[in-house]
C-alpha cells in the first residue's frame, strides 16, 4: 500500500468502520485487505457511489453499474467479489485521496467525475478499472497534493 493510504478515511468512506465502532483503532490496511479478500458488503458499493454523486441517484446508481454490471448487481444479496471490492476499494481510496489533495468533498466528486486529459479523456472513476490506470490517477492526485507539474 501507499505510504500515505489513510486506511481510516478509507474504511469510512466504505462503511467499514462502523462494523469496528467497538475498537475503531483497529483499522488499518491490513483489516481493508482483509475485508477485500472475503468481499466488501454490497453497501459498501452503495455508500462510495452515493458519497461521490453527492446526492444524485442517477449518478450513484451508473457509478455502481460501471463497478459491477447491473444484472449481476442485482444478484448480490450481502457481499461483492473480490474482484468488484478491489474496484469499489481503488474508488474509495481515491476519492480520499482527491479529498485530501483538492480540500473538500464537492471538489473530490468533480475531479472523480470530469474526464481529465492526463487520463486520455477518461475520468478518475473509469481509469481506476485497471491498477495502471489507478496509478495514474494517482500520479495526478500526489502533483496537485504536492505542487508538482505534470
Amino acid at each position: 500500500m501507499l505510504s500515505n493510504y489513510d486506511a481510516k478515511a478509507v474504511a469510512e468512506v466504505l462503511g467499514l468502520v462502523l462494523l469496528r465502532a467497538s475498537r475503531p483503532s483497529a483499522v488499518s490496511s491490513v483489516f481493508i485487505e482483509k475485508a477485500v479478500e472475503g468481499g466488501l458488503p454490497r453497501d459498501a458499493l452503495r455508500r462510495v457511489a452515493a458519497l461521490i454523486a453527492g446526492g444524485d441517484k442517477a449518478k450513484a446508481s451508473a457509478l455502481e453499474r460501471g463497478v459491477v454490471p447491473k444484472t449481476t448487481l442485482e444478484r448480490r444479496e450481502s457481499k461483492l467479489s473480490p474482484q468488484e471490492s478491489e474496484r469499489t476499494e481503488r474508488i474509495a481510496r481515491l476519492f480520499v485521496q482527491a479529498r485530501r489533495a483538492l480540500g473538500a468533498d464537492a471538489e473530490a466528486r468533480e475531479f472523480m467525475t470530469t474526464p481529465h486529459p492526463e487520463l486520455n479523456g477518461c475520468n478518475p472513476i473509469e481509469a481506476a478499472k485497471t491498477d495502471l490506470g489507478t496509478r495514474r490517477v494517482e500520479q495526478i492526485l500526489n502533483a496537485l497534493e504536492y505542487g508538482l507539474a505534470l
